[in-house]
């Protein structure tokens, strides 16, 4: 399980660039999550998705190491928390 401040982290990273793809293993490293903590962090990004709070797919480029994957890439915010002014 991911701490708070694990959890904060991996939201303003997302939520910093609209843009930009993450692959789970770089976000972990832009969100400074160990790698032991991948699981969690899957389990968590899942739940941002879930509730709307983040957009994934399953593969394509991501953005941050410039390369191809088949593995979960996720990005965010949703337009909808543009609209809000929540980034």
């Amino acid at each position: 399980m991911l701490s708070r401040a694990q959890e904060a982290r991996v939201r303003a990273t997302l939520w910093s660039s609209s843009s930009k793809t993450y692959c789970l293993e770089h976000l972990a490293t832009a969100a400074k999550i160990p790698p032991g903590h991948l699981s969690d962090l899957a389990a968590f990004v899942r739940t941002l998705h879930e509730r709307g709070d983040c957009q994934r797919r399953f593969g394509g480029f991501c953005d941050a190491d410039g390369h191809d994957t088949k593995q979960t890439l996720v990005w965010g915010p949703p337009t909808r928390l543009v609209a809000r002014g929540r980034t």
